[in-house]
């Protein structure tokens, strides 16, 4: 069976992978080895210097003495661990100066021509002297370098910690300025070039599936040479498994639009029902649908879906979170299941908090993590002030079996707004860990989430008056948004109290985390919420 996937970075690639080893068909860690072995080149320059391994913390690691390592400039050592985070403990042979160099793999194709693949070194010290506490992008022929002046029998300390090139990582150009402008400007002739055909840029841009009956249109790029790629991966896309499940031999034609990207296309005229689905907050970003098309653009398309709660024939609440935990296959009995597996699952507990995000623009997070951090560490998994790459290593990305060893989970919303209440809170029922959450405002799913099964913090936050400062921040430019967070310590003191107790008292833990997390009534709740769902698709299929 041949399937193509397309993967916007290497971090897309190791999970698509991961979660379609069924097509690979190899072993995971044997096929992407290569990916996240770094390379560590040390070597005590001098005559007939060397350096003896004391002590190392990663027994799968392998260390080569290649003869082409050894000169009249001393010999030394190549590691290659895949461990993610290394620590060795050598002794200098003789006077010198210890260099230390780290890369990637020799990685060649067919033709025997070396390729990048870039490991992301994210720590590294000397004798727990910090040299790098930041990204250093590197692959075999572009590493960093670090020497020091050495003494004979001197011991050494080395301790490494990386990534694979992933999202988060920050690539440098070494392109010239000139050259990098001029591509530029040849791509703004071409966008505007594309602007300038209506036809074109409104009506045929999209990627199809179900054989042209879905059609996903405002991506944040135009077709090109992975158009089939993307065809294949919207076929995988959960609205399209729905409607082929739902409809498999009907006949329909439904362009599904998202907030991200462009929404010009959104007012033009095409053949096919309008569907807009948002993931996001509405209220603080995006503000082209917010002021130009009336927030879910209803004058405009054929159906809305969102996390708002309001009443409108073309408007049905679909929040993120059902998408996350719940497959577009679902049955009743599947729903139940899913509740009951929430309400009754148990871990065995053996660290306190962690956190994983990307970003922290709008202080959310800072504002609980402050309070927690005053009683216990807190373990950052993801790129946001990352302490551990233990996720991404030990567990290859596989966020659930990473968290189910936590206490606590820190998952507030990015943005707090009435309703707006994504999967963060639901990953902690998932796996057995009590929230420590901010969001929702006055509608937190109050017939599905028992309320008193979250340690909840409450804030008020302001924007300013500037109306683009959330396009801004849409588009990458966070560090001019003057944030300020009103938080008065006594309205959140009761949450801190409540957290500290469970901390320390076992008892009260075990009798908080084991209530239900959802209500009598969730089940009931979550089954009118797809029954709602395939209510307004059957209009539009059948109209």
């Amino acid at each position: 069976m041949s399937r193509k996937y397309y993967c916007r970075t290497e971090y897309d690639f190791f999970k698509y992978l991961r979660l379609c080893g069924d097509i690979v068909n190899q072993n995971f860690e044997s096929l992407l080895k290569k990916y996240y072995t770094a390379r560590i080149d040390i070597k005590n320059r001098g005559n007939d210097n060397d350096i003896e391994i004391l002590e190392i913390n990663d027994s799968n690691s392998k260390i080569y003495r290649p003869d082409w390592f050894k000169d009249s400039l001393g010999s030394g050592i190549n590691v290659h661990s895949f461990n993610g985070t290394l620590d060795l403990k050598i002794k200098c042979i003789k006077d010198g100066e210890l260099k230390i160099e780290l890369r990637g793999l020799d990685v060649r194709d067919k033709n025997g021509k070396r390729f990048p693949v870039y490991i992301d070194y994210t720590n590294f010290s000397i004798n727990n002297d910090s040299i790098i506490n930041s990204n250093k992008l590197t692959w075999h022929d572009q590493a960093y370098v670090f020497s020091k002046s050495v003494k004979d029998s001197e011991i050494v300390d080395i301790h490494v910690e990386w990534m694979p090139f992933n999202f988060f990582s920050e690539f440098k150009v070494d392109e010239s300025p000139d050259l990098i402008q001029s591509l530029r400007e040849k791509l703004s002739l071409l966008e505007n070039k594309i602007k300038s055909i209506p036809e074109l840029c409104y009506t045929s841009l999209g990627y199809s599936a179900l054989g042209g009956k879905v059609t996903y249109r405002n991506w944040r790029v135009f077709p090109n040479s992975l158009l089939d790629d993307l065809n294949g991966y919207c076929d995988n896309i959960w609205f399209t498994r729905y409607l082929k499940h739902k409809f498999p031999d009907e006949d329909f034609n439904i362009n599904m639009f998202s907030v991200f990207g462009r929404h010009d296309n959104l007012a033009y005229p095409m053949e096919g029902k309008k569907v807009l689905y948002s993931m996001e907050d509405l209220e603080h970003r995006f503000l082209e649908m917010k002021y130009r098309f009336d927030k879910y653009a209803l004058d405009y398309v054929d159906l809305a879906l969102g996390y708002d709660v309001f009443d409108h024939p073309k408007y049905s609440r679909f929040p993120y979170w059902i998408l996350d935990h719940f497959s577009p296959e679902s049955t009743e009995e599947d729903i139940e299941k899913k509740v009951d597996y929430w309400n009754s699952v148990s871990h065995e507990k053996s660290k306190d908090v962690t956190i994983i995000t990307r970003h922290d623009l709008f202080g959310t997070r800072t504002m609980i993590a402050n309070d927690v951090s005053k009683y216990t560490s807190i373990l950052y998994a993801g790129n946001w002030k990352n302490n551990t790459s233990e996720m991404f290593i030990k567990y290859h990305n596989n966020k659930f079996d990473y968290l189910n060893q936590f206490k606590f989970y820190l998952c507030p919303e990015n943005l707090l707004a009435d309703a707006y209440v994504t999967e963060k809170v639901f990953d902690a029922f998932y796996c057995d860990c009590i929230p420590l959450y901010a969001g929702g405002g006055n509608y937190l799913e109050p017939k599905i989430i028992n309320h008193n099964a979250i340690i909840r913090w409450d804030g008020e936050k302001i924007l300013g008056s500037d109306p683009t400062i959330c396009e801004r921040v849409h588009y990458g430019y966070a560090k001019h948004l003057p944030v300020t967070w009103v938080a008065d310590d006594d309205r959140n003191s009761d949450s801190i109290e409540l957290f500290k107790n469970l901390l320390t008292d076992k008892k009260s833990y075990d009798e908080f985390k084991d209530q239900d997390k959802i209500l009598p009534s969730g089940k009931k709740q979550i089954i009118k919420i797809f029954s709602d769902l395939e209510k307004h698709f059957e209009r539009l299929v059948y109209s």
